[in-house]
């Protein structure tokens, strides 16, 4: 999910703001394109062990191959892992641009393949195929969205770093030019989120499952969403505000910096608390 939030962001979000391709940032890059298949590898197996009752060091090659082999879940990760793989070499093989872009297409798809796992799963038929990737596209907007705040957070730093730099008005730009996107992944994820909460437990159920452990962490999830929406619209602000302004003095221009890097800080933290959230809620059930 954070490398095709931060791929996709980057690569049509932040085309008038000159990144470069910087050793650090292509280096933690394939870090994480690395560690990405390792870690869905090693969950996988703490899945397959937890399905058994065993460690993780007492399965056998014959248990794991059947469970993968013989599930939609395994199925899936067959999926993603070939997709993980493949997203790799292509940062690893093709040129700096085209690999990131061949990137964010196989880290897009991989994450579809969640919609196979966790609660949309259980949905059977035609509907649920339609729940699966409803999952998906919500997870979609929710990573681009994420994968906003990750960068202009980064780009903030950056400025306050070098304050003298005349990187902070095109950042400000940025920032403004997303606010029509910003909107319209906040709708898509309100809209897919409702659709995901009526195919779970019915809308019509809700006060029945919201007094359930799912729904109290469903209650907590939305008030850090609610949060993150409140710092968006500090964001907006700022960058609204300064960006008419081309020449903007040093003041200003500090003001504006430390008001962005405080409020990026905490609707990431929002953002890191709602992963955190929605996977104990991927393990709760809404029936108590």
């Amino acid at each position: 999910m954070g490398l095709f939030g931060l791929l996709a962001f980057r690569n049509f979000g932040l085309r008038k703001i000159g990144l470069g391709s910087s050793a650090g940032r292509s280096h933690a890059l394939l870090v994480a394109a690395v560690i990405a298949p390792l870690v869905s590898l090693a969950l996988m197996l703490d899945g397959i062990a937890t399905m058994m009752g065993q460690s993780v060091g007492m399965l056998d090659w014959a248990t794991i191959e059947a469970i993968t082999m013989s599930t939609s879940m395994g199925w899936a990760f067959i999926a993603r892992m070939a997709l993980m793989t493949s997203a790799l070499l292509a940062i690893v093989l093709m040129p700096s641009s085209r690999g990131i872009s061949t990137s964010v297409v196989f880290y897009g798809l991989a994450l579809l393949t969640l919609g196979w796992s966790g609660h949309a799963a259980a949905t059977e038929g035609w509907l649920g195929l339609g729940h699966r990737f409803n999952n998906g596209l919500h997870l979609l907007a929710a990573a681009i969205w994420i994968g906003a705040i990750g960068w202009f957070l980064h780009l903030t730093l950056a400025a306050h770093r070098n304050p003298d730099s005349h990187t902070l008005v095109p950042l400000l730009g940025a920032m403004h030019r997303f606010a029509p996107l910003g909107i319209a992944l906040v709708a898509i994820v309100a809209a897919t989120g409702l659709i995901n909460a009526q195919l779970i437990f019915g809308l019509g159920n809700s006060a029945e499952a919201l007094g359930t452990a799912y729904g109290w962490l469903l209650i907590a999830k939305l008030a850090l969403v609610a949060a993150m929406l409140l710092c968006a619209a500090r964001n907006a602000a700022i960058s609204r505000n300064e960006s008419r302004t081309a020449d903007m003095e040093s003041n200003s221009r500090a003001k504006a910096l430390a008001s962005l890097r405080g409020s990026l800080a905490t609707e990431m933290s929002l953002a890191i608390g709602v992963l955190a959230l929605v996977a104990f809620v991927g393990m709760a059930s809404p029936m108590g």
